[in-house]
């Protein structure tokens, strides 16, 4: 019987599988120094088939920094940590699709990439902005505690460092790039290939942020940078000229597949005009009004329309005269021009005005005419001739128009905003939920998951349950947070939280709550024949990074006495539950971690059905035959046990083959 692995995976392992479905011969087998053999890439036989390469000392554009090589191992090195369910400071456990993690988001984003790989559809961070003043994540996790307490520094509350980083520091940038690097590595692997990432950051580490992305996202999938205008008056602490603003740096997984949600302004209905589809405006004009452009550089974009006001019917038709710099569309149509005027066509030439001569051209070539004129152009009559435009569409008075990059807000609505929900001032520099709401609603709520990892007080959380409320959309929110303890002298402290996480949850409780009370008194109200508003998701299942749920028994054999081996009889750890272990196993099975989950007793033993059945799990000990029975007839997708739920190996036996009798197809695994 196969048994599951406590660590998650090794994401090496997995380039070297990819690299083989591309290359197969380049793959080979090496020996490990314990004589296993594994599978790796034969470095000789790949240049052989890529061609020329960058190596040694060859000059090549590349952006590095001291660090650089150990951040990307960090982001590969696979850990035995779990998830551990908090039911008891959730909100809706059983219902709510959103999830709140505590740790260290370098664990949580290893943790989450088995189940959420290329499914979220949108990230959002804000991560430390590097003055000097704020804290990094120090990622050396080679060094011990007793290293750690050695050194000056802060600590959470599992002992893990979080340092300064100031200005006086040699590896300043270093420090903040290899902090940023490894995780944008793995939060590029859960976007989805239409999927956004944004990323807040003021000029202290702007350029560093924009290489990093460009080498991990690619340049051509940069977006745009995103302006907030936070500060009419400007910083006063700023030490040359007062900054009013700050960034947003957005890029997408894979640029071709990205769409941008347009917006709804209002507008003047009575500068609509009207087609078969539906009422339009006009945008920009289809000639070219870039003076360079012309016959003799821009040969195919020179041609003559001809369109019929009656069927909406256009026909792209040569009539170009003379060569190179002298060539021009004739005054004159063609026989071919002729037959379609006498058909009730117009004729319409790339001259705008009479300001423009006859060698002006289109924006459009005769092809991407011809396939899109039917739904994006709009052909108009109006005091000098026939005139074409893209179309601007208009839907009960309102307009779809793209989104601009630049959004002004008052940076001191954020802290009025966490406010009047906390009653006290709890949290620096926080973004206010607005920015969140643009930026999240550029992007298609369908299937819409959110994550954010520096969650700080859970903004994000809160602009997801607005928007939501708004539309009636199913936004689904990740927020993860490193549980930063709360200085004593912190107003956060006074007002008794011990920590970001706790500021950040109560933050989601409340803002919920009051977004639920403004759905629902409306709805208490409503005239016959109105539907009542949908509320919002304004759940969140809390859970919390730990160590693995099961003892470490791979040490070497001379490493355990008979007293140790003893205790390894059952290896789950002290304290830990059935729980536990589930959520430990459930992305094994890429099971969603907001799945839902039904306890049964079945024959004395707890089984959990989970995600509609796809899963069923028993981790009692000594269960029955019968119960693995009843199991197999739910017919699920996958099985899991513990290793202690079988009286022996004859028990294991009958787990298997109960399955094969019961239910064939489904995935048998111990843990």
């Amino acid at each position: 019987m196969e048994k599951l692995s406590h660590a998650t995976e090794n994401i090496l392992d997995e380039n070297v599988e990819k690299l083989a479905e591309l290359f197969p011969e380049v793959v080979t087998e090496v020996r490990e120094p314990d004589g296993s053999l594994r599978h790796t890439i034969d470095v000789e036989a790949l240049k052989e088939r890529v061609g020329d390469v960058a190596e040694g000392q060859r000059e090549r554009y590349q952006f590095t920094w001291p660090g650089k090589r150990d951040a990307k191992q960090e982001a590969y090195r696979p850990i035995d940590k779990c998830l551990r369910p908090c039911p008891e400071e959730s909100v809706n456990w059983d219902t709510t699709e959103n999830l709140y993690i505590e740790g260290d988001n370098l664990d949580a984003l290893k943790l989450l990439r088995n189940t959420y790989a290329g499914k979220i559809k949108m990230i959002y961070i804000d991560p430390p902005y590097n003055t000097g003043h704020d804290f990094i994540y120090d990622d050396d996790f080679a060094r011990t505690k007793a290293d750690y307490d050695a050194e000056s520094g802060d600590y959470d509350e599992d002992g893990g460092r979080l340092v300064a980083n100031p200005e006086s520091n040699g590896r300043f940038h270093s420090d903040w790039c290899s902090m940023m690097y490894p995780r944008l590595l793995l939060a590029r692997d859960l976007l989805s290939r239409d999927g956004m990432v944004a990323v807040s950051i003021d000029d202290h580490e702007i350029c560093q942020l924009r290489k990093i992305m460009d080498l991990i996202f690619g340049g051509r999938n940069y977006v745009t940078t995103y302006v907030w205008h936070n500060n009419t008056k400007g910083r006063q602490m700023d030490a040359h000229i007062k900054g009013t603003y700050e960034s947003v740096l957005i890029y997408s997984r894979d640029i071709n597949a990205m769409t941008i949600d347009s917006i709804k302004v209002s507008v003047n209905t009575t500068s609509m005009a009207r087609d078969d589809i539906s009422p339009y405006t006009k945008g920009y004009p289809l000639h070219n009004g870039t003076a360079d452009f012309h016959i003799g550089n821009r040969p195919n974009l020179a041609y003559t329309i001809y369109y019929s006001p009656s069927t909406h019917e256009a026909v792209c038709v040569d009539e170009k005269i003379g060569e190179g710099s002298a060539a021009r569309i004739s005054e004159f149509p063609t026989d071919s021009g002729k037959k379609l005027l006498d058909k009730g066509f117009v004729r319409i030439t790339p001259k705008f005005n009479k300001a423009y001569d006859n060698q002006r051209v289109w924006r459009w070539g005769k092809d991407k005419f011809e396939k899109e004129y039917r739904t994006e152009l709009l052909f108009l009559h109006e005091s000098e001739g026939w005139y074409i435009y893209q179309k601007k569409r208009y839907i009960d008075g309102a307009a779809d128009v793209k989104p601009k990059n630049y959004i002004s807000l008052d940076g001191g609505s954020a802290k009025r905003e966490l406010m009047s929900l906390l009653n006290r001032n709890v949290f620096q520099n926080s973004k206010p939920s607005a920015l969140l709401c643009e930026l999240i609603a550029l992007v298609s709520q369908e299937d819409l998951i959110v994550l954010d990892f520096f969650s700080g007080s859970a903004t994000t959380a809160h602009a997801v349950m607005k928007l939501n409320a708004e539309d009636g959309g199913n936004r689904k929110f990740i927020m993860v947070q490193l549980p930063e303890v709360c200085g004593p002298e912190t107003e956060a402290a006074k007002a008794g939280y011990k920590n970001i996480c706790e500021i950040g949850k109560e933050r989601i409780r409340r803002a919920g709550k009051k977004i639920a009370d403004e759905v629902e008194q409306p709805n208490r109200q409503l005239k016959l024949g109105e539907e009542p508003k949908k509320v919002p998701d304004i759940g969140f299942r809390v859970l919390k990074i730990d160590s693995s749920n099961f003892e470490d028994v791979s040490a070497e054999p001379a490493a355990y006495t008979q007293e140790s081996l003893m205790g390894l009889a059952d290896n789950l750890k002290p304290g830990r539950t059935a729980e536990d272990i589930l959520f430990q196993v459930m992305p094994q099975f890429q099971i969603p971690l907001s799945a839902s989950i039904e306890r049964k007793s079945i024959n004395g033993s707890t089984v959990f059905s989970v995600d509609d059945g796809r899963l069923v799990a028993c981790f009692d000990r000594d269960v029955s035959t019968g119960t693995i029975s009843e199991m197999a007839k739910m017919e699920p997708d996958y099985a899991v046990m513990r290793d202690a739920s079988f009286a022996g190996d004859d028990a294991v036996s009958n787990f298997g083959e109960l399955f094969k009798t019961y239910s064939p197809a489904t995935i048998t695994r111990v843990v």
